[in-house]
């Protein structure tokens, strides 16, 4: 099979091509695009493509200009339609720029596309969604789709719906969604557990205040997860303990502390990666280079690889590439 040419489109970390790596499948980077500059450099640090390949802001791109392709790969802003966030759907100039990915595929018409969201489009945008998959099938496309948690691949919860579109005059009807294991080991073995960051004593008072915590929590291996922003992220949380999988990663450094060996601490970005399906030679190139807080943002935006390895590896396998 010849190299699979690639536009990647909200590219974030790059869990797209991480997962096509892991696959050993060969692909060449047409371009990727990410608005982002301080995410752009990690993005071509990490995949060792130059910068020169970013197409920057989705809608100042002229998809004429753009060379042929065969795999688009897409994760539009997930904050229009994310239970945490504004839910204000198409409405919201984000929410809007999944039609300017579609510009881009009716244009260009490549083999396949894989489209990441948040399950809540699917479950509360249904007329959004609907009006998704109608202008994709409009524009030759046989779509795929199925709402997936990660935790049945990685031990980290994280419910997102996953569109796969095949242009119909190469689709076979085959297409199978993975199905995941769900044999992973439980999240506090599965990383280092004690690669965490202390807080400061300022920070501890604030947790000793914090609905739900007690000195019994501080004892057991668990979880706390704060709601609000960072201004007031001691209060109202939630606790999480004894379970198998991790919580949604987010973007917030302080959205979780971790309760283990009578200690409260957060977890590293270390252990985001790995808990993202990334690994720690990809940490590793970035560090020092950007700060925690853009690394635990990137994490918190990105796409379990794992997932994306078991669509990926489904749709590809016995593809002659042509």
């Amino acid at each position: 099979m010849k190299k699979i040419r690639v536009v990647s489109l909200f590219s974030g970390m790059g869990a797209y091509e991480k997962a096509l790596k892991n696959l050993k499948i060969e692909y060449n980077l047409i371009n990727y695009c990410e608005i982002d500059e301080i995410i752009s450099n990690a993005y071509s640090i990490l995949h060792n493509e130059p910068i020169t390949k970013n197409l920057k802001d989705i809608k100042s791109i002229n998809p004429k200009k753009i060379k042929n392709f065969d795999l688009l790969c897409y994760s539009p802003p997930c904050q229009s339609f994310s239970a945490a966030g504004k839910k204000s759907g198409l409405q919201d100039e984000k929410g809007n720029l999944f039609y300017d990915a579609l510009k881009i595929i009716q244009t260009k018409k490549p083999k396949y596309c894989i489209m990441e969201n948040v399950a809540n489009l699917a479950n509360k945008f249904k007329k959004e969604f609907n009006d998704m998959l109608l202008s994709l099938d409009n524009a030759g496309y046989n779509n795929y789709w199925k709402k997936i948690n990660a935790k049945d691949f990685i031990p980290q919860n994280r419910d997102r719906v996953f569109v796969v579109s095949i242009r119909k005059d190469i689709d076979d009807g085959l297409f199978e969604f993975p199905l995941g294991s769900n044999q992973h080991l439980s999240w506090d073995t599965f990383i280092d557990i004690s690669d965490t960051i202390e807080l400061t004593d300022k920070q501890l008072q604030r947790v000793n205040y914090a609905k739900g915590i007690n000195e019994n929590l501080i004892k057991i291996k668990g979880v706390v997860q704060f709601k609000h922003s960072v201004i007031s992220f001691f209060m109202n949380s939630m606790v999480f303990s004894d379970k198998r999988e991790f919580p949604t990663l987010l973007t917030l450094a302080h959205q979780y502390v971790i309760c283990c060996n009578e200690r409260i601490s957060r977890l590293h970005p270390r252990s985001h990666f790995k808990l993202m399906g990334f690994d720690i030679n990809d940490y590793n190139k970035l560090d020092g280079k950007f700060s925690n807080k853009s690394l635990y943002k990137m994490t918190g935006n990105s796409i379990c690889v794992p997932v994306l390895e078991g669509i990926i590896g489904n749709l590809l396998k016995n593809k002659v590439i042509k």
